[in-house]
């Protein structure tokens, strides 16, 4: 009888470990089609799981593109990722992995098919991504975003519009203030210079597109990771 009664204890320890590793891994994602959308982390904003391994491929008609623009990302720095796939999640298509609490500039595909994949650890979370998808015709470049203390003039991105950027009072212009919507023989319709940057007029250096006047500091605050949580 004893012999029975420790067998069957642990059998049910047993058991246990199983169903707790198991639940350390959180899928999810999906498939996404339409000319737009959003995506959001799972729970945000309110913080995702952990042992998160959650796939999302956007698929555009053939001979269009796709291009994302975050609304909000915060996620664990350097040891929570988003990675970016252009094309379909195999790491011949990877881009880029985007990880901590700045919110990344848009991204266009080359092709109709785009994939994002959510990863984090057993442990520390953040409140997550939201970000929005739109399908692009071979003749638009898309929006290409607004630098941080940016200000962006102009609303259509097809070929041949052109946007001018500038900077608010005590940041300087570094990079082309007028980008132009031009055609590409390889990579279809594209701005002809990158996206410029603001930086502070006081650190000095040489920046281009402007002189800092009325200087002021802006401290940048460091943002918080989320308590520690349980496995979901």
């Amino acid at each position: 009888m004893r012999i029975k009664t420790g067998v069957i204890f642990w059998n049910l320890v047993f058991f246990m470990m199983v169903t707790c590793v198991r639940g350390f891994i959180y899928t999810c994602g999906g498939t996404l089609k339409g000319r737009n959308g959003t995506v959001e982390s799972p729970g945000f904003p309110y913080g995702y799981p952990n042992g998160a391994n959650c796939t999302w491929v956007i698929v555009a008609e053939e001979g269009n593109r796709i291009q994302i623009v975050f609304q909000s990302f915060a996620v664990e720095e350097e040891y929570d990722f988003l990675s970016l796939y252009d094309g379909h999640p195999h790491p011949v298509n990877f881009r880029t992995r985007l990880t901590g609490f700045s919110i990344p500039p848009p991204v266009t595909s080359t092709g109709s098919v785009f994939s994002l994949r959510l990863t984090s650890d057993f442990a520390v979370s953040a409140h997550g991504f939201k970000l929005y998808h739109e399908e692009l015709q071979i003749s638009a470049c898309g929006n290409p975003g607004v630098p941080p203390k940016g200000i962006l003039v102009g609303t259509r991105f097809n070929v041949g519009d052109q946007i001018r950027y500038s900077c608010v009072t005590g940041y300087v212009l570094d990079g082309h203030p007028q980008l132009t919507c031009v055609t590409n023989a390889e990579k279809g319709a594209m701005w002809d210079f990158p996206v410029p940057i603001c930086r502070d007029g006081e650190a000095g250096g040489a920046c281009s597109g402007g002189v800092a006047v009325g200087v002021e500091v802006v401290p940048r605050a460091r943002p918080m990771p989320w308590g520690r949580r349980g496995p979901m």
